[in-house]
């Protein structure tokens, strides 16, 4: 493994503060600093520190990063990396492929062709998956490289801040420019199926009509929320079901899954706080459909 990937440094620029303070403002919870500082991984100036410790402005902190075990089986399965530095990794998903092991699909996913990366790299990691992405719908998707990047790019989801857009084929025209549904999803009683409910989890996502076309409208989606499906259901709750998606509409015999792409990942990196935007272009049965839409 490469030197640089073994170690996060870090100078405090913000005066007299506890470990626990300039790590949280990092996006380091208290438990994992209090678990680095018990294993000795925390230092200060290149000696061990106590939880207890009180820094200086201008101290260097190390993270020590400690080789892990796999959680997922190395497999040599292709991967196309879009984007990857210390702590994060955004890979362009096909469709038909499965993102992480799951109870009745153990491998041949996205995950065991990360690990099997890493491996060739000899880095010692456990797959961090920080966004998802169904089985039929391709696009940028992140993983962590690292508990810290991992951390840091939780805590950007949880206060909105990692963006992910995405472009939808969707059935019917849709009439505004632009709008945001607000709709709350459960679990339906199939237990199969998201749907809208009242007792349902917030969930927000904003939309804007790229082009119509002949029955179907072309938009660029803003997932707000990250609730199951959310996409999906939210389209079809508002009458413009995702082309093809023959769970929340139906099939198409134009293209054979959901038209959905996963088209923009924005976030902060980890390593150096700049603003990452990461693009992936139209796969191409999504361009065939519309212009087969446009033939019509």
């Amino acid at each position: 493994m490469d030197e640089e990937q073994k170690f996060i440094s870090i100078v405090n620029t913000i005066g007299s503060k506890s470990i626990e303070e300039l790590l949280e403002a990092t996006g380091i919870s208290g438990r994992l600093t209090r678990k680095l500082i018990k294993s000795g991984n925390i230092l200060v100036e290149g000696k061990p520190v106590e939880k207890k410790h009180r820094l200086r402005s201008g101290e260097k902190i190390t993270i020590v990063l400690e080789d892990e075990e796999y959680d997922v089986e190395p497999q040599p399965i292709e991967i196309e990396i879009l984007y990857e530095d210390r702590d994060v990794i955004v890979l362009n998903k096909p469709a038909y492929i499965v993102v992480h092991p799951t109870k009745n699909i153990k491998d041949g996913t996205l995950a065991n062709g990360v690990a099997y990366y890493f491996k060739t790299k000899n880095l010692k990691r456990k797959i961090r998956l920080v966004s998802r992405l169904d089985r039929d719908t391709s696009g940028a998707i992140i993983f962590a490289k690292n508990a810290y990047g991992h951390q840091h790019l939780a805590k950007q989801m949880e206060e909105c801040k990692l963006k992910k857009s995405y472009i939808a084929i969707v059935e019917g025209i849709v009439a505004d420019e632009r709008g945001y549904i607000d709709l709350p999803i459960g679990l339906s009683e199939d237990g199969i199926r998201q749907e809208v409910r009242e007792d349902g989890l917030n969930s927000f996502t904003s939309y804007e009509v790229i082009e119509r076309q002949r029955g179907t409208t072309l938009v660029k989606l803003l997932l707000v929320t990250g609730r199951t499906h959310q996409l999906r259901v939210h389209l079809a709750a508002i009458g413009n079901p995702i082309v093809g998606d023959s769970l929340y509409g139906t099939g198409s015999n134009i293209i054979n899954r959901q038209a959905l792409h996963a088209a923009i990942l924005e976030f902060e990196s980890p390593e150096t706080g700049e603003w990452i935007k990461i693009e992936s272009i139209l796969p191409y049965d999504i361009q065939v459909a519309l212009q087969q839409f446009k033939s019509i």
